[in-house]
């Protein structure tokens, strides 16, 4: 530790878990008078060892849980603090993976697989890695600004394995001093040696193939769905591209992995095969009945790609831990893409379409299809909040489907290596026709209450790593609430987000019992199961809290409305589309416009109004935009099934596609340079 610290009257460490190794690092160096920690977890053995240093007077100070909340800290431009720590840890993983870039081990994977893709993943990797130490690092530095923290020395103490010098080299502020600590082997080993029997276990479990299911030579080419948001085309689906895109049902294998944290029933199944669709668990549940258990596992003698790597990398001079951690980190890697590579090539699988955002194995299934012979898809599921976020490695899509062409930006901002920018309208634009019918029973219902001016609310989630915090979601639900209390002609529909968020908050319970009261406040059940639309069809007008995916889809079904954007996200393109109209980072301001609004509409003109850019979040809104996600899928098949490669495949698509719904909407994504689109080239 720096010399630095004789020179300040107290010392704060932050630490990610008050251990034993934590301790001991602040004790080895001979700072451990006079301190200050603050930690976000601790061990039962920790603590004890914290009050019997403290006992001894090895330690003089005190140890507390670090308090704070990112949505309620501000950064120095305003912003919600989560905004800034996301952002400092996408540039901080992009220096660290350029630094890792000049090593051999890095250049052989980069080698072997997509320079960009292999980019990616360790952007990905040591993004997730780094968040919670970067959080803490900007909860530091706020502390140093705003809370009479400056006069002290602040440190972090972190784990040091893996690629911590080079973290070192790029750390982004000299006022935070970042010190690690290692670990003890033994667990480590053993955390690898549980994971090892783990896999061995399910491959020893599953190695029966499917029913109905065995690869063969005269297989057609088929979709490979993930089942992350169910097949209930009412509402979220895995499916929503499928009712309308003339594939044969027996072409679509719906799989199951550890992600679903769910019961596999037979009625899973029953629904499945009733469609004529096929399905799989890609991992050994004991959940799942034993007789419609379909589990498949890759081969137990396969590696290949890991086998190749570790043989050339056994000729590189190992020299440091990150050699090491980059070496562990690369067979890892090559290890997902045989299994993804397998899967694909045991079923024929030419198209993988996913609605799960994250995680390395996204990048890896990318990579796999590359060597398969087929694309992985994916969709935009909710409104980008900002620029740059958590998003880096999220969408590693050849084919991204978005809802408007603003997506490019945002694409390639988080550096996704997408091929193709579909703009293929919002997804679920056909259920708006049964909301509709479904919202006038609750329309009614408000009108027969005497409601002139009803209200559809959705909210989010919060908490102290979120960008939303607990007083700020209660204080949005407050001013509505106590709104329709003093005025019988407001009515409010609530459709939350999740159950927990209003069961969460027990200081607005009685205000939101009295307005359930008086037959004005409709709360939602079944929130899972209903979309946001259905409450926009029986309002007025419609209020999300922050960019709100919700907002936007009740904006693109027809509906007036606002974004009260307490976390002051200024970079998002909304407030040069309409501050103070469309979004609001005043609440307060919002609702003296609101009530104005509500006695005279003509007074405000164009609050609410998306009229002059609604084009810009969906082009279509037709009821179509699954219909032209299956419909690409089935020419991608058609022109497969003819026997072309993947990438005049995608050239005949891509060319269809855009004769069909315009040359702006399909737009080449290039790593190295701005967008192409199809109007300004001509081809693809």
């Amino acid at each position: 530790m720096s010399d630095t610290l004789q020179h300040h009257s107290r010392s704060v460490f932050w630490l990610d878990k008050l251990s034993v190794l934590s301790l001991w690092c602040i004790v080895r160096q001979g700072t451990s008078k006079n301190i200050l920690i603050r930690f976000t977890e601790r061990t039962r053995i920790g603590w004890l060892f914290f009050l019997y240093l403290k006992f001894l007077g090895i330690i003089k100070g005190e140890a507390v849980k670090a308090a704070y909340s990112m949505g309620d800290m501000r950064s120095p431009n305003g912003e919600a603090l989560y905004y800034d720590c996301y952002r400092i840890a996408s540039e901080t993983s992009i220096s660290v993976v350029k630094e890792l870039s000049a090593l051999p081990v890095y250049r052989l994977l980069s080698s072997m697989f997509p320079e960009d893709k292999v980019s990616l993943y360790f952007e990905k990797m040591v993004h997730g890695n780094i968040f919670p130490l970067i959080r803490m690092f900007c909860v530091a530095r706020w502390h140093i600004t705003n809370d009479n923290d400056g006069c002290f020395r602040h440190y972090i103490v972190w784990p040091s394995n893996g690629f911590f010098e080079e973290l070192r080299h790029n750390w982004p502020g000299e006022e935070v001093s970042l010190e690690g600590y290692g670990s003890l082997s033994v667990f480590a080993g053993i955390r690898s040696f549980m994971k090892v029997a783990y896999n061995y276990g399910q491959d020893i479990l599953a190695a029966a193939r499917p029913k109905g299911l065995m690869p063969g030579s005269s297989q057609k080419p088929c979709i490979a769905v993930h089942y992350a948001e169910g097949i209930d085309l009412k509402c979220r689906s895995d499916l929503f591209w499928q009712p309308d895109s003339n594939i044969a049902p027996e072409r679509i294998l719906i799989y199951f992995d550890r992600s679903y944290n769910h019961a596999i029933t037979k009625e899973h199944a029953r629904q499945i095969e009733s469609n004529g669709m096929q399905w799989l668990t890609l991992c050994w549940r004991i959940d799942v009945p034993f007789s419609i258990r379909n589990v498949w596992r890759a081969p137990l003698r396969r590696g290949y790609l890991s086998n190749a790597f570790k043989n050339n990398a056994g000729r590189i001079k190992f020299i440091s831990k990150t050699d090491r951690w980059l070496l562990k980190a690369g067979i890892a890697l090559c290890k997902d893409v045989e299994y993804w590579r397998s899967f694909y090539r045991a079923f024929n699988i030419k198209i993988h379409i996913d609605a799960v955002e994250g995680g390395l194995q996204n990048i890896a299934q990318n990579i796999a299809l590359d060597l398969a012979g087929g694309i992985r898809i994916g969709k935009q599921r909710s409104e980008w909040p900002c620029l740059v976020s958590d998003l880096s490695g999220c969408y590693p899509d050849h084919v991204f489907f978005s809802w408007n062409s603003q997506a490019p930006m945002f694409l390639e901002k988080n550096r996704n290596c997408n091929d193709y920018c579909v703009v293929s309208g919002f997804p679920y634009d056909y259920t708006f026709s049964e909301h509709m019918e479904k919202s006038r029973y609750i329309q009614k219902s408000l009108h027969d209450k005497g409601v002139k001016f009803a209200i559809a609310l959705y909210d989010n989630m919060y908490g102290n790593d979120f960008h939303f915090s607990k007083g700020m979601m209660a204080s949005f639900y407050e001013k509505f609430l106590e709104w329709l209390i003093e005025d019988r002609e407001i009515g409010l529909i609530i459709k939350s987000k999740k159950p927990q968020i209003l069961l969460g908050m027990a200081e607005i319970s009685a205000l939101l019992n009295a307005a359930k009261s008086t037959g004005r406040c409709i709360v939602m059940d079944n929130v899972y199961g209903r979309l946001p639309s259905e409450a926009a069809f029986a309002a007025d007008m419609a209020v999300g809290i922050g960019v709100s995916s919700a907002l936007s889809e009740a904006v693109i079904a027809g509906c007036r409305g606002v974004n009260c954007d307490l976390t002051k996200v200024h970079s998002h393109p909304y407030y040069q589309w309409g501050y103070n109209k469309i979004i609001f980072d005043d609440i307060d301001k919002l609702m003296d416009v609101m009530r104005r609004f509500k006695e005279d509409t003509e007074s405000e003109p164009g609050f609410g109004d998306f009229s002059a850019v609604i084009d810009r979040l969906d082009p279509f809104r037709d009821g179509q935009a699954g219909k032209r996600v299956g419909t690409y899928m089935r020419w991608f098949l058609e022109a497969i099934d003819a026997g072309n490669g993947r990438e005049t495949a995608l050239q005949l698509v891509n060319e269809r596609y855009a004769a069909e719904w315009g040359r702006d909407k399909v737009i080449e994504m290039s790593p190295s340079s701005n967008s192409t689109v199809l109007q300004q080239t001509g081809s693809i």
